[in-house]
């Protein structure tokens, strides 16, 4: 008799893991998604599986600060970013690139060649 409990058991398990595998996992049961309120609080953008393409690559930290201004009184999203990879001699690179969503790739450089040198 114990046997056939035990049996159950696990096969009732097995059905309620089969049964949850569909689901998202949530570490709340029962709280919905952030809403867009939500997500601009939490930084959480709308396109953030969007492509993003990189539009300019400098070595200096303050003028790709200065571009990310410019772009951002564009009204253009934009983010900076270090160099992750290495030289072949193993030397980590100096680049800081600017990224802009894909579909902004286009006037982010007309308002970069405007920009004064």
């Amino acid at each position: 008799m114990a046997a056939l409990i035990a049996y159950m058991m696990i096969a009732g398990m097995i059905i309620y893991f089969i049964s949850r595998k569909g689901r998202p996992f949530s570490s709340q049961p029962g709280r919905a998604l952030p809403d867009a309120s939500q997500r601009k609080k939490s930084g959480l953008q709308e396109g953030s599986r969007e492509i993003w393409k990189q539009v300019y690559e400098t070595a200096s930290m303050d003028e790709a600060r200065s571009i990310q201004t410019c772009l951002e009184k564009e009204g253009i999203d934009c983010i900076l970013y270090e160099q992750g990879k290495k030289d072949i001699h193993g030397n980590l690179l100096k680049g800081v690139g600017v990224a802009v969503p894909g579909v902004a790739a286009l006037r982010a450089q007309e308002c970069i060649t405007k920009m004064p040198v």
